[in-house]
């Protein structure tokens, strides 16, 4: 009978883990995709990656000093607009995320990482944080909190 339950045990232990790494790779790509989605100009591709309800926050440092919190996927997707504006991408940016901690929690998941942005202007560096939610299977980003190195960018 102990045989058994530790060999059970065992099964279900692995099978979680299995489960896990599958959703930390969900996690990634869907990170990635709202990356690459707003860099190549794909509104489809970026909105995919988040969750359309009011409770979706975004908070970022800008240009100059300033900073901005957008409350709400109807707020998100307004302020956004006019980066989807034009199809025309102006820059190709190469998007490489490293140092991944994620941690899960039934639906939700905070993910914190470093991202590294190359173009032809040079690389640009943050510290990255998200939340995401599983809605309907699916990982959608609630909340970003971006801290992107500015000093050595001019003030716009």
């Amino acid at each position: 009978m102990k045989k058994s339950l530790v060999v059970i045990t065992l099964v279900l232990s692995t099978v979680m883990n299995g489960l896990a790494q599958a959703d930390n790779e969900a996690i990634k790509r869907v990170l990635r995709s709202e990356t690459e989605g707003f860099f190549k100009r794909d509104k489809a591709e970026w909105a995919n990656a988040w969750a359309h309800t009011p409770y979706v926050n975004f908070a970022a440092n800008l240009y100059g000093g300033d900073f901005r919190l957008i409350k709400g996927w109807s707020e998100l997707e307004k302020q956004f607009a006019s980066q989807f504006k034009s199809k025309k991408v102006s820059d190709k940016v190469t998007v490489q995320n490293d140092n991944y901690m994620i941690h899960q929690n039934g639906n939700m998941a905070f993910v914190t990482y470093d991202q590294t942005l190359l173009d032809s202007h040079g690389k640009t560096t943050s510290k990255e944080s998200r939340v995401l939610e599983k809605l309907n299977g699916q990982w959608k980003i609630i909340n970003v909190i971006a801290l992107t190195n500015l000093q050595n960018f001019e003030k716009k």
